[in-house]
C-alpha cells in the first residue's frame, strides 16, 4: 500500500506557522545581539537553553515525555547544541546580519546530509546551487572587507561551521520526527546544548545585570516558541522545502541590523546577500519531494 501524501492545507498551515518560526528567529537574533555587547556569546547560549529546558519542565507536568529514538536525540542535541555555539560566537564578532547570513546557509547543507544519510535525492541543480549561495556568501564577505583585504576570518569560518553543524542538526530532527515528539527533540537539544556550552560558560562567566535577564528571557522564550514550531512544522513539511521559508531570518537580520544598529550594507555585500538567498532557496527547491502523512 502506498503511503499518502500530507493534504495540502496541513502543509500550507505547517508552512504558515514554520514562517512564523522564522520571524520569532529573526527577533531572538537581534536581542542576542543586544545582551551580547556585555555577555559572552557562548553565556548568552547556555541560558537560553537554560531556559527551553525549563520550560520542558513546565511541560511535564502536562505532556508525558516519551524518548523513543535516543541515539538520534543525542546527535540533534550535539549537532544543534554545536551549531547555537558557533553561531551565538559569530553572533559576538561580526556584524548580525552576516553572523545570520552565513548560519542561514545551512539548508543547503541539509541537502547533503539528507542526501548521505536519509537517501533524499540531490541532483545537479541542487550542487549548483551550493556553488551559488558559496559565491553569494563570499561576495557579502568580501564587500564588507577593508581595502586589500579578502575578509574571510576565522569568525567568518566558525559562522560557516554553525550552517554545517545545523545542516546536520536539522537532518536530525527529519529521522527523528517520525518516532518523537516536538517537546521531546526540543528537551534534548536543550539538555546536550548546555552540556556543550556550559565547559566556555564557566571558564568566562560574567554576572549579567537586571535588563541583561530580561534581555535574556526574551532570547529563551522567542527559541522555545520557535524551536517548537520548526520540529512540529517539519513533519509535516519537506526538511529542504522549510530551508526556503526560513530564509526570511537572515532577511530579517540583515534589515534590522542595518536600521537598529546602523551595521554597513555595501551594494556589493547587498547583492552578494540576494544571490545568497536565492541560492539557497534553489537549492532547497530542487532537493525537495512530497513528505508521507503520518
Amino acid at each position: 500500500m502506498q503511503p499518502r501524501l500530507a493534504s495540502r492545507s496541513l502543509a500550507g498551515r505547517s508552512a504558515l506557522l514554520l514562517a512564523v518560526a522564522a520571524v520569532f528567529f529573526g527577533i531572538m537574533v537581534i536581542v542576542a545581539k543586544d545582551v551580547e555587547r556585555r555577555l559572552p556569546g557562548a553565556e548568552v547560549a547556555f541560558i537560553r537553553f537554560a531556559i527551553g529546558l525549563a520550560g520542558c519542565g513546565l511541560a511535564a507536568g502536562k505532556i508525558r515525555f516519551r524518548f523513543i529514538n535516543k541515539r538520534v536525540l543525542f546527535l540533534r542535541g550535539a549537532f544543534g547544541g554545536s551549531a547555537v555555539l558557533c553561531f551565538f560566537l559569530a553572533i559576538e564578532h561580526l556584524p548580525v546580519g552576516v553572523a545570520t547570513l552565513l548560519n542561514y546557509t545551512a539548508p543547503v547543507f541539509t541537502a547533503l546530509w539528507a542526501a548521505l544519510f536519509l537517501g533524499e535525492p540531490l541532483g545537479l541543480g541542487t550542487l549548483g546551487a551550493l556553488a551559488l549561495t558559496v559565491l553569494g556568501v563570499g561576495l557579502v564577505i568580501y564587500g564588507q572587507a577593508p581595502p586589500g583585504e579578502l575578509g574571510f576570518g576565522p569568525w567568518q569560518l566558525v559562522g560557516i561551521l554553525s550552517a554545517v553543524l545545523s545542516g546536520a542538526a536539522v537532518t536530525c530532527v527529519r529521522a527523528v520526527r517520525r518516532t518523537d515528539g516536538p517537546w521531546e527533540i526540543f528537551a534534548a537539544f536543550c539538555l546536550i546544548g548546555m552540556l556543550v556550552t556550559g565547559v566556555p560558560t564557566a571558564e568566562h562567566y560574567l554576572p549579567p545585570s537586571g535588563r541583561d535577564w530580561l534581555l535574556l528571557g526574551a532570547v529563551g522564550l522567542l527559541s522555545l516558541i520557535a524551536q517548537l514550531l520548526m520540529a512540529y512544522s517539519l513533519r509535516y513539511v519537506k526538511a529542504a522545502v522549510g530551508g526556503i521559508l526560513l530564509q526570511l531570518t537572515p532577511v530579517a537580520a540583515l534589515a534590522l541590523g542595518y536600521f537598529l544598529y546602523a551595521e554597513p550594507m555595501p551594494l556589493l555585500s547587498l547583492a552578494g546577500a540576494a544571490v545568497t538567498v536565492g541560492g539557497v532557496s534553489a537549492g532547497a527547491w530542487l532537493a525537495s519531494t512530497p513528505e508521507e502523512e503520518p
